[in-house]
């Protein structure tokens, strides 16, 4: 028998607050995405490098570097790289304070009722929280845009050099999506992984066939090892 659109066929502790990680920077794409044209050019300040923590990813943005919305999507969404959603946020909004704002205005729109974002890339901040429930909502509303289902499914990239930078080579930290991983299933056509200490292993995926599209969350994934 057909399920009804936005059936849940599994769930598991859906609605306990959790951190994202990166998974966060699906809203911010979308945001962008419906906020800006694809070739809009974005320069580079130096608030969204300087305020990525050492070790989390970054493209290694350039303070006064020219790049396309597209450019700056494709590292937030391929590599996972925070200063790209920075940029992103301060090209549309200003600052990333003023793009959150835009987030949660999302979020209430949407009808979740426990998710909060107070950045743009899902880097540690108590205050940043969500539920599996709200992000496959925020992800099947993400999923509806064309423009997002493209990017969102991007094994790997070129960037173009820009007036700072040489070419960038980038890859997904998607492995389902990665034809050449061991983890590769061909059904699979996005979303985002997400990684920090404190939100373990998040990963958002989307599997189509046969008519039939299903949108899958995993939050606080931790793997413990014995040595």
């Amino acid at each position: 028998m057909k399920q009804p659109l936005g059936t849940i066929l599994y769930s598991k502790n859906e609605n306990t607050k959790a951190y994202p990680a990166s998974t966060t920077k699906i809203l911010t794409a979308i945001l962008a995405i419906e906020k800006c044209n694809l070739d809009d050019k974005v320069t580079i300040k130096k608030s969204s490098i300087s305020s990525i923590p050492p070790g989390y990813t970054s493209c290694n943005l350039v303070e006064g570097e020219v790049l396309t919305v597209s450019d700056l999507l494709q590292a937030t969404l391929v590599p996972s790289a925070n200063d790209a959603a920075n940029a992103l946020a301060e090209h549309i909004s200003g600052s990333v304070e003023n793009f959150t704002d835009l987030m949660n205005t999302k979020i209430n729109e949407l009808g979740l009722k426990n998710t909060h974002f107070v950045n743009t890339n899902g880097i540690h901040n108590e205050n940043h929280y969500t539920t599996a429930y709200d992000l496959a909502l925020i992800a099947k509303y993400c999923m509806q845009n064309q423009t997002f289902r493209k990017y969102a499914n991007i094994p790997t990239c070129t960037i173009n050099a820009t007036n700072k930078s040489n070419v960038r080579k980038l890859k997904n930290t998607n492995e389902l999506i990665n034809p050449s991983s061991k983890y590769y299933i061909e059904d699979c056509i996005g979303i985002k992984t997400g990684h920090t200490t404190e939100a373990g292993n998040c990963l958002i995926s989307s599997f189509s066939k046969d008519n039939l599209e299903l949108i899958s969350v995993v939050l606080r994934w931790f793997i413990y090892k014995k040595w």
